[in-house]
């Protein structure tokens, strides 16, 4: 899976990063940055980190 972010949506909630915090960070414009990558062990999390974004600034792609 890819994880596809649109940064000028983010609104800088945190969501994303409080539930993958190894797939997401915030970034100094404090918006969404990704700094990993989906794998088996953080693909439930970071599913759930997609779906939190309020801003729906994230997309899982196949």
């Amino acid at each position: 899976m890819e994880i596809k972010v649109e940064r000028e949506k983010c609104c800088g909630f945190g969501e994303c990063i409080a539930l993958a915090p190894d797939v997401f960070a915030m970034g100094a414009d404090n918006r969404v940055v990704v700094i990993g990558e989906v794998t088996a062990e953080n693909q439930e999390s970071t599913q759930a980190a997609v779906w939190a974004c309020p801003a729906e600034a994230i997309e899982l792609t196949s």
